[in-house]
């Protein structure tokens, strides 16, 4: 019999995973496999890293001394320069409300602390104490100063610039004498009790005495601090 029309082959279970499998992609030259460039950047890293053995898994460089702290003198020098400065500075502005406002006599406030020492007793002073008790009268003078400003009212308003430069003076004072303190370890000052408010002057002449009270009391604080710190210097 003469032979029929060929039939197309239909390749079976076995045929489609032998004879008729997908060939591979041919790759151009040149060409990268895939996933070839990772598989390249990680053999260069850990080539690289077998080079340093050591450096791969060192932590990082030791830690160096600890920073010695600054010298407590020369701390000490600094805030008796502030001092200094804060002083010559109160007695100009007292020199000031003297010429625009005379005031013969002692002028006081109950409300501002007394002097923490004489000039006489400097010979028992110890350092903590010093700074302590420095540090709490600065503290209302501060307040007082502030105090003046607020309630001086307009005959000391010719006085504001320079009372506003002596608070900031006196509260950078403050905060050197804090770090002094911490550098030398010196155990912290106890909170300050909340202070009772102060009354506004009854007149302007209230104002007047009040402020040539608050300058001249801080004058002489000051002066007593100058002395004090230096004598407290050559014990360190």
């Amino acid at each position: 019999m003469p032979p029929g029309p060929a039939r197309p082959l239909t390749p079976g279970p076995a045929a489609d995973r032998r004879g008729f499998e997908a060939p591979a992609p041919s790759l151009c030259p040149g060409q990268p496999r895939p996933g070839g460039d990772m598989n390249s950047v990680c053999c260069l890293v850990l080539a690289a890293l077998s080079l340093w053995p050591d450096r791969a898994a060192a932590p990082g460089p030791p830690p160096g001394p600890p920073r010695a702290s600054p010298d407590p003198r020369a701390e000490l020098d600094g805030a008796v320069l502030l001092t200094r400065s804060l002083l010559a500075d109160t007695r100009q502005l007292a020199a000031q409300l003297r010429d625009k406002f005379p005031a013969d006599g002692d002028h006081n406030l109950d409300s501002l602390p007394t002097l923490a020492m004489s000039a006489g007793a400097l010979g028992a002073l110890q350092l903590p104490g010093v700074l302590t008790r420095l540090r709490a009268d600065l503290l209302s003078y501060l307040r007082h100063v502030q105090w003046l400003r607020r309630a001086g009212g307009p005959a000391l308003r010719t006085l504001e610039p320079e009372l506003g430069a002596l608070q900031t003076r006196l509260d950078r004072l403050l905060r050197r004498l804090q770090l002094l303190m911490a550098r030398l370890a010196l155990p912290p000052a106890p909170p300050d009790p909340p202070a009772p408010p102060l009354a506004p002057p009854a007149s302007a002449w209230g104002s007047i005495r009040a402020a040539h009270a608050i300058l001249g009391g801080l004058h002489l604080t000051l002066d007593w601090a100058v002395r004090g710190l230096l004598l407290l210097k050559t014990r360190l």
